[in-house]
């Protein structure tokens, strides 16, 4: 071998080597290597839900090169449960999110930083950002222990379809049960002892979303101190929406009988199918039913009852008390529920920021979710952490009866309810 191209070569590789070092000396960091906090953050999204959650991360990462936070998505099994067994076990994430309805057993049960003082303190939040009603479902006895995601009202769906075909006006912002009930009569199309197409699809024994209908007649489930269901469950007020209710299935037949009974929403798919022209429901299958060919959707709020009414359904995030970080991690929380978050937020959900839903680009059928957080009535587990165990399955079992059986003597069944979950309760 030649020795001068030896040397060559030898300083070549040299000289190559050097400048690799060079270049790795300057290259800039990753935030998980100059990272000296780790937070974890579980939620129970999944598939395309996770995207705005690494979209935030990743820019939230940028601008706190100091955390690094690891997502912990749990969209299987029992996602309550899991939260629990990972709490009990004295290892659960330093920021989780969790539903309404779950706020008072996690925060009841301690698990759950008040976060008072954080937002209060010197790097605090102006909580009136929020848009009306949005903090109360984070509360639990007057504190503050979560900040919301996401939300969403009841609304009425209508196709626009139908009621062109047969010649029916669309539902008004403002209208009542009577009118309600006469569109669905009048849209209720039967052929030869068959129905063809329903007048309303209705959400069968779905307790929360039947919480609308007795706000609406006036009623409530449970007294204010959170102790007594009897003389509330069992009022004639909530006699009067179980009544009306159960007369949309059995009596003037506009609604088709529960697919399953214990399904999610009763587990129908006529309004999907272009067979029903109205349904109540959240926000949450909107995008898909703006692409179903069988649909040309309207929306309008609820219909008044004795009172104009709605209920909120509302997901949010708050800090463990097991959290050995709770300062990066209240940075975090600020961080994911404030304006520059809802940006992101607001392309997958209703944006929870007022500053950020006023100025987006609404469609005109956001806007009517919107304007019914103005007629929002307080859910029955906000008054007791024992909903879940008591009354919730009472009221279930209520709404079987007299939808299965047309003869159910509501008043009686009611009664009955109020018995069973006030002994749940006194337990």
């Amino acid at each position: 071998m030649n020795p001068r191209f030896h040397l060559t070569t030898l300083l070549k590789f040299s000289l190559f080597f050097i400048l690799i070092l060079t270049l790795v000396g300057t290259t800039k960091p990753t935030t998980a290597q100059t990272a000296t906090v780790l937070l974890r953050l579980q939620t129970g999204d999944g598939g395309a839900g996770l995207q705005p959650h690494n979209d935030l991360l990743a820019q939230f990462e940028k601008e706190n090169p100091d955390i690094q936070v690891q997502l912990e998505p749990v969209n299987y099994g029992d996602y309550y449960a899991r939260l629990k067994t990972l709490i009990a076990g004295g290892n659960p994430p330093d920021i989780l999110q969790i539903g309404d309805d779950a706020v008072p057993d996690f925060a009841g049960s301690g698990a759950m930083v008040d976060l008072g003082p954080y937002i209060s303190g010197k790097d605090g939040i102006d909580t009136s950002i929020y848009l009306p009603g949005l903090l109360d479902p984070g509360k639990y006895k007057g504190k503050q222990y979560f900040l919301p995601k996401d939300y969403s009202p009841l609304i009425m769906y209508y196709n626009k379809k139908l009621f062109d075909q047969y010649k029916v006006e669309y539902p008004k912002d403002g209208w009542t049960w009577d009118d309600f009930l006469r569109t669905a009569q009048a849209l209720t199309i039967v052929k030869d002892g068959q129905t063809q197409v329903w007048g309303v699809q209705l959400p069968g024994t779905w307790t929360t979303g039947f919480e609308y209908w007795i706000a609406a007649a006036g009623g409530q489930l449970i007294s204010e101190d959170g102790k007594s269901f009897v003389g509330y469950f069992d009022s004639p007020a909530v006699a009067k929406a179980v009544q009306f209710y159960a007369d949309l299935y059995n009596k003037y037949k506009v609604a088709p009988p529960p697919a399953d009974l214990s399904a999610f929403g009763g587990g129908n798919a006529e309004f999907d199918n272009g067979k029903a022209a109205m349904r109540i429901f959240g926000y949450w299958p909107k995008s898909g039913m703006l692409k179903n060919e069988n649909i040309a959707l309207g929306v309008v709020g609820l219909p008044k009852g004795d009172k104009r009414a709605n209920v909120l359904f509302w997901g949010g995030f708050g800090i463990t008390t097991a959290s050995k970080n709770k300062d990066a991690a209240w940075r975090l929380l600020k961080f994911y529920t404030g304006t520059k978050a809802a940006e992101t937020w607001k392309s997958w959900a209703l944006p929870a920021v007022k500053s950020v839903a006023e100025a987006a680009n609404f469609d005109p059928l956001d806007k009517v979710f919107v304007n019914e957080l103005n007629y929002l009535a307080p859910r029955a587990y906000t008054f007791t952490d024992k909903w879940g165990s008591t009354a919730d399955p009472a009221l279930r079992k209520v709404l079987e009866k007299v939808i299965i059986d047309p003869n159910t003597d509501v008043k009686a069944a009611l009664a009955e309810g109020a018995k069973e979950a006030q002994a749940a309760l006194n337990k």
